[in-house]
């Protein structure tokens, strides 16, 4: 008989915790903050300080994908498709359990402890195996996460003087550092930590009364993306950054998922968790000026009608790629447009002098427009003069005024077109930035 496409099981965090857990590319960051963990641990005491603990506490549904690759030929392994912050959450709570444990002086040969343990870190041939962490991220913040886990497994009695000392990259990473040592405090206050026996029956509940409904995905891998954007189009949204990252990510082959999540990653820290804005002023500058917002639903046309062609390739693999690579390449001219120290460290530049010059004269700039955008590589971004939120605003003139000590300044008059077919007044709403000026 053939197995159900959406299979349901009851289970509790001790045989959800037997398998390993991954969270696929396309997913976003862990996002949880204070506010929501402080609700779930809240919950969580309240039922187990209940009258009717037994009846456990339920924490909803998530639905999980199985990957076909087990470890040993007995560990399963799953991708999360939806509930990813509940499960990353509690393998934290875990955490802070194992550590506040072994803490107090309770030894691995407790059966209790030793059942926290073989949650959080699986068993190949009679051996703990410090790599086989229960939930493995794979975003931004992985690095991090995985940091965490092997100084809980190495030296959990110290893990929060670990924390203390733990230089974050990014708030990503700060979100999980924070959220353990938030974890560890909560479970001090509520949970007596000298208390061996107390300790012992927080962690018998959390394993064995903290209930799921995994319900098992089985369908073939290239519709698990389709599913994952059904869930997030109902309900809480993700942001629209979080959908484009998922779409892309989706659409690229596997082998190169490692590479191309570094460059998500590194994009997001070097636009200050502003990927979103940069992405819709790269597209707005070199494919589609026209565009007033960037949602997952144009983006995929634009995808198909203008990256294609863009980038001369007939894939969205390849197309997704090159966009990547093209965004990281050019991401600190983004940052010039909130920056004029480093705004002006262009400009200096001789290079852009000469070009910015070249282009000012009306009778070579006219002819800019026969000419590909690519040939002389230019970088148009919008800047709106946004008073009221505080936004810089400055033109390419100023600067120029300000680093040759004469204004040169574009013909208002004079209309461009920028790759997309659309006409565009230059004027001081546009920062031409030039990507062939090295800074």
């Amino acid at each position: 008989m053939s197995r159900k496409i959406l299979e349901p099981h009851m289970w509790n965090l001790e045989n959800l915790f037997k398998a390993i857990y991954y969270v696929p590319v396309y997913q976003r960051p862990y996002s949880w903050d204070k506010e929501q963990v402080e609700v779930l641990l809240k919950d969580i005491y309240e039922a187990y300080k209940s009258d009717e603990r037994e009846d456990g506490y339920y924490t909803g549904n998530i639905i999980i994908y199985d990957k076909n690759d087990k470890v040993n030929g007995t560990i399963l392994k799953y991708d999360i498709i939806d509930g990813q912050q509940r499960i990353t959450t509690f393998s934290l709570i875990l955490l802070a359990v194992y550590s506040i444990a072994r803490n107090a002086g309770i030894p691995e040969t407790d059966l209790t402890v030793n059942a926290v343990k073989s949650s959080l870190w699986k068993i190949v041939n009679r051996e703990y195996k410090k790599e086989l962490c229960v939930v493995s991220l794979n975003s931004i913040e992985k690095k991090c996460f995985s940091d965490l886990f092997n100084a809980g497994y190495d030296n959990p009695e110290k893990l929060l003087d670990y924390c203390g000392r733990y230089q974050c990259a990014s708030k990503f990473d700060q979100r999980i550092i924070s959220n353990f040592v938030f974890i560890c405090q909560s479970l001090r206050e509520n949970v007596t930590d000298t208390n061996k026996t107390e300790i012992l029956d927080y962690a018998d509940f959390i394993l064995q009364y903290v209930q799921f409904i995994a319900i098992e995905a089985n369908c073939k891998e290239n519709k698990v993306f389709s599913m994952f954007e059904s869930i997030n189009s109902k309900g809480k949204k993700l942001e629209q950054i979080d959908l484009i990252k998922s779409y892309i990510f989706s659409k690229l082959d596997e082998a190169s998922y490692a590479v191309y999540l570094d460059k998500w990653g590194e994009l997001i820290t070097k636009t200050n968790d502003n990927l979103y804005d940069y992405l819709y002023n790269f597209i707005k500058a070199f494919l589609c000026f026209y565009r007033q917002s960037i949602t997952i639903e144009n983006f995929k046309t634009i995808s198909i009608r203008d990256l294609l062609p863009y980038y001369k390739v007939h894939s969205e693999n390849e197309a997704f790629k090159r966009l990547l690579d093209d965004m990281y390449e050019k991401v600190e001219f983004y940052n010039m447009l909130s920056s004029t120290e480093k705004a002006y460290s262009l400009v200096k530049n001789n290079k852009f002098r000469f070009i910015y010059s070249i282009l000012y004269k009306p009778c070579i700039f006219k002819a800019y427009r026969l000419l590909n955008v690519q040939t002389l590589c230019i970088f148009p971004c919008f800047c709106p003069y946004e008073p009221k939120q505080g936004k810089i605003l400055f033109s390419a003139d100023y600067l120029i005024q300000q680093s040759c000590g004469s204004t040169l300044r574009f013909p208002c008059s004079v209309s461009v077109n920028v790759h997309c077919g659309t006409d565009i007044s230059v004027s001081e709403k546009f920062l031409h930035i030039f990507r062939c000026c090295t800074v």
